[in-house]
Order: structure tokens, then C-alpha cells, then sequence
């Protein structure tokens, strides 16, 4: 190959990176697209600074999206410089949008948020996304909200007030008569293929632990459903109200099976249950 025809290469191939690195905005971030995660980053993603309690892989990068389309629903990233070289593509961009849903614990506060970042981003050969790293994306947004990351030796002394302030609250929910199948057959579909979606979800809603325990109470079928969060109830409206398609799906089939939403249900009935564990969300604080 000459060096013009390797020149040429050179140059279509850092296109080609280019193109796939404003799809990961203009479809994904921007349109809240979640069918692109699967055609345009590699299994084996790694995301240097994710949302706090983000998972790994290509469920750590729709949880951080997700999280922050949830908090900031009107998202818009405008990209205002990209370059690329070689195999790396890095881009200035601008981030703007609206504090209307809860974000890292912060229940919404309607204040318009704009912010600037540097990302650097890194493909394989086959086009791929393998590597993501924010330059001040995450300090520059959490400074805007009034919060920030704490050092490590805070970060453990936060951890452990979370194990003192996060509760559990429950709530009962009949079982209507032969629905036991179904609910089975539901409750294996969330431990199986659908695992790392449901664990997402929880992770976004703020919960460290969910459980549904079947009973028996006065010869009827009883779930025993328990939440233990920081806020289980604010846990459970958010969950209620959340858009995002699996959380939706959820609500479908839980329903469909016990008649009612048990999120909406536990949100309006829950009883308090002393408990305690640790807040995914006790890395951040107010700034000040």
C-alpha cells in the first residue's frame, strides 16, 4: 500500500470514529435511543467516570445515561469541536438541560443547568467504543447542582453515616388465587434474563435491596414486598413514575399478575421497618 492509499485509510477510518461518536449523542444522549448502546460500543466498554453506582459494561453506560435523563429529562449535549487521532476521538461539548426528576438522591429543583467538558474517547479496529474518559464533565456538573465528589478518607466516613440513616419500609399485597404460577414464573424471569436490568433499575431509583416473600396469613397468599433506601417511599414514586421501558415492562406484568402496581401500592401504604446498609449515593455532598 502507498503512502497516499495508507494516508487515505488513516483519514476514513478516523470518520468513521467520528460519525460514531456523535451518534453516541445526537440518537443516544440527546433522543434517549437506547437501541444504539448495542451497535456502537464494545461488550467490554469500560467507562472511567460513570455515574456514581453504575454497573460495568454496556449496563454502566445505560444506567449513567438513563440516570441522567431522568434527572435532567430536556438533556441536550451540543458537540462544539471534535478531532480525532487515530484511534482515539476528543470532543468539547456543552451540556444543558433542566432539574426536573431526582439525580444522585437530589430530588429536583427546576433549576436550568449549563455546563462544558472535554471527553476522549477510544475505538477498536471494528469501529467499536472500548473506552470513555469525562475532563471535567462530572466536576463541572456537580459544581452547577451545588454537590461534589468526596475524597476518599471522607468518602468512607459517608459511607458509614449511610448505614445508619438507610432504612426499609414494606407493604402486603394479597395474592389473587391462582396467580402463584405466574407470579413464579415472573420473579425467575427477573433473576434470569433479565437480571442485569432489574439490578440497573434498583440502582437508579436509589434502592440497595428489594424483596417480594411469599406467605401465608390468615389461609391467603400474601407477598410481603420491602424496600430498603435511603427514602423507600421516594424509592417506590419513582419507580411508579419512572418512563424508562424496562420499569415500565415491570409495572405491566406485576400488575397484570397481582392487580395492582406494587411500587404505587408500597408509596401509599408502606410501614417503617428499622434496617440498615450502605447508600450508593454517599459519595457525593453538598459543596460548601
Amino acid at each position: 500500500m502507498s503512502i497516499h492509499e495508507t494516508e487515505r485509510t488513516a483519514r476514513s477510518v478516523e470518520e468513521r470514529n467520528k460519525q460514531t461518536i456523535r451518534r453516541v449523542f445526537d440518537a443516544f444522549v440527546n433522543q434517549g435511543d437506547f437501541s444504539v448502546v448495542d451497535e456502537i460500543y464494545s461488550p467490554h466498554m469500560v467507562d472511567h467516570q460513570p455515574l456514581p453506582g453504575a454497573p460495568e459494561g454496556l449496563e454502566g453506560v445505560r444506567y449513567t445515561i438513563a440516570g441522567l435523563r431522568e434527572g435532567f429529562p430536556d438533556l441536550h449535549v451540543t458537540i462544539e469541536d471534535m478531532s480525532a487521532h487515530g484511534d482515539h476521538v476528543v470532543i468539547h461539548n456543552t451540556w444543558r438541560g433542566t432539574h426536573l426528576g431526582d439525580f444522585l438522591g437530589a430530588p429536583p429543583t427546576g433549576q436550568a443547568i449549563e455546563f462544558t467538558g472535554v471527553v476522549v474517547w477510544r475505538l477498536l479496529a471494528d469501529g467499536l467504543i472500548a473506552e470513555r474518559w469525562g475532563i471535567g464533565v462530572e466536576s463541572n456538573m456537580l459544581a452547577v447542582l451545588g454537590l461534589r465528589r468526596l475524597a476518599p478518607a471522607a468518602r468512607n466516613n459517608a459511607r458509614a453515616a449511610a448505614r445508619r440513616t438507610v432504612t426499609s419500609a414494606g407493604a402486603l399485597l394479597p395474592l389473587p388465587p391462582g396467580t402463584a404460577g405466574a407470579w413464579h414464573a415472573l420473579q425467575a424471569e427477573l433473576a434470569g434474563p433479565r437480571l442485569r436490568a432489574y439490578e440497573t433499575s434498583r440502582r437508579r431509583a436509589g434502592i440497595l435491596q428489594e424483596s417480594f416473600a411469599l406467605q401465608v396469613l390468615g389461609g391467603q397468599d400474601v407477598l410481603v414486598h420491602r424496600i430498603e433506601a435511603r427514602d423507600p417511599q421516594g424509592a417506590a414514586r419513582r419507580l411508579a413514575a419512572s418512563a424508562d421501558p424496562f420499569d415500565s415492562w415491570l409495572r405491566q406484568e406485576a400488575a397484570a399478575v397481582l392487580g395492582t402496581d406494587p411500587w404505587t401500592h408500597l408509596a401509599a401504604n408502606a410501614a417503617p421497618a428499622g434496617h440498615t446498609w450502605m447508600s450508593v449515593t454517599s459519595e457525593l455532598t453538598t459543596a460548601g
